[in-house]
């Protein structure tokens, strides 16, 4: 009903489990990035665990999108089956006609079909919804499906999904032998504040919302302080606000509003909320630290004609200045990396830092990473310069309301006085990756806005490059004013030296020197699958074949050095690409 009041072309917060909804969260991501890895590794049985509306199902769903080809599937939706309906469900989910009638006969079947599709390369996974009302008898059916194996490999992956009563149950003697076969366990937990937030917004630009969200941020704290970040009740809070604020005739969802679609919700009924339990697997409850923000504040046209008239000075450079107010996209972005590697100390903007080791990976927990020792951060301008910028940036990561004057606590700083810029993407989920010596030709072909600076006075001046064509480049000032150059004039002009922000969902690794793990390794060798560059199955380790899949990859992007090395470059534009029109770009046009 409200959907065309807020500009939207679908209902944004429905209760069906619609993969596109799903907000790839670093919980999400690890979940998902651990399931692929078992599925393709063989592991056999495995087990989701998530309570009550954490959004279980959607993520089976997502899962299912993310399989590679050689992976067949079944859904097994109804718990409740004897031992031979069970067996039959599979079947007929896989397409097999059954032959007969009784439990014996059905295994038959199944089992003929697993060892042609094991001896054609196919891995075969079957997923149990709601398993925690299964009885015994047919969770030791899956025990029984699960030892079909050759001496090589299992021939049937199962995931077993379900509330916390699944773990009790399986504790159960006469389930011990199941229990024991369990070769990975995930737990779904509720998203914590600056998630609902972004969940939020997810679903709001998934269902296409191209302005501001509605909702301001205390409606946001209210709508988080009551569902407790469990995807499902947001959806029950916001839609039934979004419905009052329909009704009110009103563009903004205020907490009045919330408050008023909670009561809506709970029928008057008093005391605790009726949808939200919390569970961990260790008992305890989640507790984050609330974020307040606001738009950055506006920088006078007198300020910004100045710090434009000294980057015009450098002879030759402006190929034609077209001023004109900021265009910033609000583009919203999936996530979910696993845990991040131990972080290094962060290069200090006023003395260079000099590590004795290859640097560690940058990701959304850790500090940049330097592409060898000595190499000196840039950005040493103002420190007001800096924040602006780094406010024009997040915008256009979906981060409406960062703003440095208004964060609690402040955005982090260096000792020098300049703006701690890996720490502060890091505050909203990103990473900023520092590049020493880099070209222009290297930041279009990773396609993502950077932080660069121009050699016009003694500490440089930071611009944001937004967009970049085949001969010219548009950088944004501080104040929001855009400036169009020539890429010859350009390139002489600046430092050579950039910050990325990003958003490593995928926890690709950016130093070359350290090992992939088996997880990250599956889940690279996937993404190049689904591209196009790597035929199946997924190499074990990594080797000629996946080496050669990523300089296709190097080699279709353009721009990058084809070496087969997954280093910075390659890690920031493969996730540019994953991404897709999540993500925000330079390239003009908006190509990915």
């Amino acid at each position: 009903m409200y959907e065309a009041y807020y500009s939207l072309e679908d209902p944004p917060f429905v209760l069906t489990p619609d993969p596109r909804f799903l907000l790839r969260s670093k919980g999400h991501h690890e979940i998902l990035a651990t399931l692929l890895y078992g599925i393709t590794s063989q592991k056999g049985l495995m087990a989701l665990v998530g309570d009550v509306g954490t959004g279980k199902t959607t993520l089976c769903r997502a899962l299912l999108r993310e399989l590679p080809d050689n992976v067949q599937s079944a859904l097994v939706l109804n718990p409740h089956l004897s031992d031979a309906d069970l067996i039959g469900t599979i079947l007929d989910d896989l397409g097999v006609e059954r032959r007969g009638t009784t439990k014996g006969e059905l295994m038959a079947t199944l089992s003929q079909y697993l060892l042609a599709a094991g001896s054609e390369g196919k891995t075969v996974l079957v997923i149990v919804d709601e398993a925690q009302q299964m009885s015994v008898e047919s969770l030791e059916q899956i025990r029984i499906l699960s030892n079909l194996e050759t001496a090589t490999r299992k021939l049937l992956q199962i995931l077993l999904v379900g509330q916390p009563e699944l773990e009790e149950k399986l504790k159960l003697n006469e389930l011990r032998q199941l229990d024991q076969r369990i070769g990975i366990r995930s737990y779904l937990q509720p998203l914590p504040r600056k998630e609902t937030y972004r969940y939020v917004e997810h679903r709001l630009r998934v269902a296409g919302l191209s302005g501001a969200v509605p909702f301001t941020r205390g409606a946001l704290a209210k709508i988080y302080k009551y569902s407790r970040g469990i995807p499902r009740v947001i959806n029950l809070v916001c839609d039934r606000a979004l419905m009052a604020g329909f009704s009110n005739r009103v563009r903004e969802i205020t907490p009045t509003l919330v408050t008023s679609a909670v009561r809506n919700l709970e029928g008057g009924r008093q005391g605790r909320n009726r949808y939200v339990r919390m569970w961990s697997p260790a008992g305890g409850t989640r507790r984050t630290a609330l974020l307040v923000g606001a738009v950055g504040a506006l920088v006078l046209a007198g300020a910004a004609a100045a710090y434009w008239g000294a980057a015009l000075n450098l002879g030759g450079l402006r190929a034609g200045l077209h001023a004109k107010p900021p265009q910033v996209a609000a583009v919203s972005s999936s996530a979910l990396s696993p845990a991040a590697p131990t972080p290094v100390p962060a290069p200090s903007m006023a003395q260079p830092s000099v590590p004795t080791t290859p640097p560690a990976v940058t990701s959304a927990a850790a500090p940049p990473t330097l592409d060898r020792p000595g190499d000196r951060p840039v950005l040493t301008p103002t420190a007001d310069a800096q924040r602006q910028l780094m406010t024009r940036l997040l915008a256009l990561w979906g981060v409406q309301d960062a703003a440095p004057d208004r964060a609690v606590p402040p955005w982090p700083a260096n000792p020098d006085g300049s703006l701690d810029i890996a720490g502060v993407a890091t505050r909203y989920q990103l990473s900023a990756t520092f590049l020493p010596a880099t070209t222009l030709s290297d930041l279009r072909a990773i396609g993502l806005p950077a932080l660069v600076e121009l050699s016009d006075a003694a500490a440089g001046r930071p611009y944001l490059l937004r967009w970049i064509g085949g001969e010219t480049a548009t950088l944004v000032a501080p104040s929001g004013e855009e400036a169009r150059f020539a890429l010859d004039s350009l390139d002489p002009a600046w430092t050579r030296s950039a910050w990325v922000v990003w958003r490593n969902v995928d926890q690709l690794p950016l130093d070359p020197w350290r090992d992939l793990t088996p997880t990250v390794l599956t889940t690279i060798g996937l993404r190049l699958q689904k591209l196009g560059y790597l035929s199946p199955p997924v190499p074990p380790s990594y080797d000629g074949r996946f080496q050669v899949a990523v300089r296709r990859f190097q080699r279709a992007v353009g721009g990058l050095q084809e070496d087969g090395i997954i280093g910075p470059r390659t890690a920031m534009a493969l996730s540019r690409v994953v991404g897709g029109r999540f993500n925000p770009t330079i390239v003009e046009g908006g190509a990915q």
